[in-house]
């Protein structure tokens, strides 16, 4: 080859696309430490995912080290430098073996789930909202590399989560709550005399007769609703002593902001488990209704401070979650920052329990019901063997390829330029899924190896026509135009075909999709291109 070779543009656009995708890999080796893939938002450490711990208290980072716990100061060397941190608990990160390239793989390759949810309204606006609501709850629990969208398939509507790490009853916990908060207080009233009241903001006479339970002049049969003060009041039961009412006192709505700092959340050893705690922030709404029914309750004295007679009910979704104690303190307060507070019996379970919840109540009710059509958990290492296999089949092939080629052309110069740009245009392919934040697949890699083999299919079509060509005398801008529209129209083909399948086709058949139209759009423009000047020089 001589040195124009080189100066030729097209050849000149396919290394620069060559020396980028390898810049974009940016493939790396001898990686130490472990690489930080979460960061609760209450951990006392200042890094971020991406970031890489070298070394704790002076031994070598290790997953358990690194989800331990500790007390006092504990010294971390990181790509940030040292730090010194003050910590009761754990260090709030997790993280994983640091990565040796830039791609990122999907859950067949590293394990998780993909869960499909079938929306109860179809309507547009409905599926946004739902997306959004999902999405909060995901990244506020800590899952890593979700993806969430929407399939229509006729007048349903679903949708696709496909998501890195976490495991199926995980998920299921965190999306299938509709998310629909009620914080309750029972009241018991004494129905004995003819002096009971019942006081917000104003006191009422209380009676039973007929079974009818009147509060002044409002009337409720045994299971019926009424809302009296801007508090809604449900009549449960009674018997010749007393009225059952149960009293809801704040909801969802009613939830202005989840606290999430190391101040007011966290989880603490207690007896044979761990307590776990978080403060909301209620409307004035929500606070004043808490105060006008705890008015109505009577101190009661018991083992340590004074509680009252009624505890703070938490129900999600019609399911009682937590029974709260309210301390006498609180009788006929106004307050805006109560505590939510549970228990689990390992600290693991503790923090689990009380994420979900925080998750669920900081993005708030999901617009519509849904139904869990689908689950199913991907073990990394089944993954990781088949990505190991999709390796070897695509060195494989070109290898065997390259072997009949050499047999049917017997020249080098053909055949050393065809496995460059096999193995090239490979190389540009996963550079592109870097560029625009593709994660790669199983379904991904097998359309690299259909790729692979159209591409060099394709190669093979070009040197036929540049050696028939040449011996029937045909010129080399006639041959190149034989060649070429064999091709683009070969490609076009192809991309005519995976559009329906990138546009409604679920997560596996997507990912084959778009990456079939990437490899072939790189082979029409650019590798394609590069191949037909290397023949004008060796042909």
């Amino acid at each position: 080859m001589n040195l124009g070779f080189f100066k030729n543009w097209k050849i000149l656009i396919w290394i620069l696309f060559i020396l980028g995708s390898i810049a974009l890999i940016s493939p790396r080796f001898g990686s130490e430490g472990l690489q930080i893939d979460y960061v609760s938002p209450d951990s006392p450490v200042q890094l971020a995912e991406g970031d890489l711990v070298y070394s704790i208290n002076g031994d070598v980072a290790t997953q358990q080290l690194l989800e331990g716990r500790y007390e006092g100061i504990v010294s971390l060397q990181t790509s940030k430098g040292t730090q010194l941190v003050r910590t009761n608990g754990t260090l709030g990160i997790t993280g994983k073996p640091p990565a040796t390239t830039n791609l990122k793989f999907g859950l067949d390759v590293e394990g998780g789930v993909r869960t499909v949810l079938l929306l109860n309204d179809s309507d547009p606006a409905t599926v946004e909202q739902s997306i959004s609501t999902i999405q909060t709850r995901i990244n506020l629990f800590g899952l890593r590399e979700a993806n969430i969208r929407s399939i229509r398939e006729g007048q349903r509507a679903f949708i696709e989560i496909t998501m890195a790490g976490g495991d199926v009853e995980e998920i299921t916990k965190l999306v299938e709550s509709q998310g629909r908060f009620e914080a309750t207080i029972p009241i018991l009233l004494d129905i004995r005399g003819n002096q009971t009241t019942f006081t917000l903001d104003e006191k009422y006479a209380v009676r039973v007769e007929d079974g009818i339970l009147h509060i002044g002049d409002h009337q409720l049969a045994i299971g019926e609703q009424e809302t009296i003060d801007g508090i809604p009041i449900i009549f449960e039961e009674f018997n010749s002593l007393n009225a059952n009412l149960t009293t809801i006192v704040f909801t969802s709505d009613d939830i202005e902001f989840v606290y999430f700092d190391p101040q007011r959340s966290g989880a603490q050893p207690q007896d044979e488990g761990y307590s776990w705690f978080f403060q909301v922030r209620l409307t004035e709404d929500g606070a004043n209704r808490f105060a006008k029914i705890t008015q109505n309750l009577d101190v009661v004295f018991g083992i340590g401070e004074g509680g009252l007679s009624s505890p703070l009910e938490l129900y999600l979704d019609g399911e009682l979650v937590e029974t709260l104690r309210i301390s006498s303190e609180l009788k006929g307060e106004v307050i805006r920052e109560p505590s939510v507070t549970g228990f689990g019996n390992t600290l693991d379970e503790a923090v689990t329990e009380q994420r979900r919840l925080q998750s669920i109540l900081r993005s708030g009710a999901l617009p519509t019901d849904i139904e869990i059509v689908r689950s199913e958990s991907l073990s990394p290492m089944l993954g990781e063997a088949f990505l190991r296999n999709m390796m070897i089949a695509i060195v494989s092939a070109i290898i065997a390829v390259s072997i009949v080629i050499a047999i049917r052309y017997r020249r080098i110069k053909v055949v050393v330029p065809i496995i460059i740009t096999a193995f090239s245009e490979v190389l540009i392919i996963l550079g592109m899924s870097v560029l625009i934040g593709w994660t790669l697949d199983l379904a991904s890699m097998a359309a690299i190896i259909a790729i692979l083999g159209t591409g060099m299919d394709a190669q093979i079509i070009i040197v036929d026509q540049a050696i028939k060509g040449k011996r029937q005398e045909y010129g080399m801008k006639e041959r190149l135009k034989r060649a070429l529209f064999m091709i683009v129209a070969s490609g076009g083909t192809v991309i005519a075909a995976m559009l329906p399948l990138m546009g409604i086709g679920l997560g596996v058949l997507r990912g084959f999709a778009i990456t079939t139209i990437i490899g072939v759009l790189i082979g029409i423009l650019i590798t394609r291109p590069a191949f037909n000047e290397m023949m004008k020089d060796v042909v």
